[in-house]
């Protein structure tokens, strides 16, 4: 599978509403991005290292989640200036280092 551009947007914008403390933001970005299968990106980004569950039913991103934001703000910004094909979802499956 792969990223389309909305799609990275979407993560992009989740990941930056979560980092700013907004997880209501964080999910609905998911949802419209994914649909109903926002439910399982965000396990896998709990489960990759991106994020870590917080106190409360919070969540909070790790280091991880922060270079993988980064990377996505850079490539939305490529993606508009049309040098950049996609982004594959094994960025969500990337080994930890």
């Amino acid at each position: 599978m792969r990223l389309n551009a909305e799609q990275q947007v979407s993560i992009a914008k989740g990941l930056g509403a979560l980092r700013d403390g907004n997880l209501r933001g964080f999910e609905d970005m998911l949802w419209l991005g994914f649909g109903d299968d926002w439910k399982p990106l965000r396990r896998a980004l709990i489960r990759n290292g991106y994020l870590r569950n917080g106190t409360a039913n919070s969540l909070a991103m790790t280091e991880r989640g922060e270079q993988l934001l980064e990377k996505l703000t850079r490539n939305v910004a490529n993606a508009a200036s049309g040098s950049i094909a996609g982004l594959s979802d094994s960025t969500l499956h990337e080994s930890k280092q």
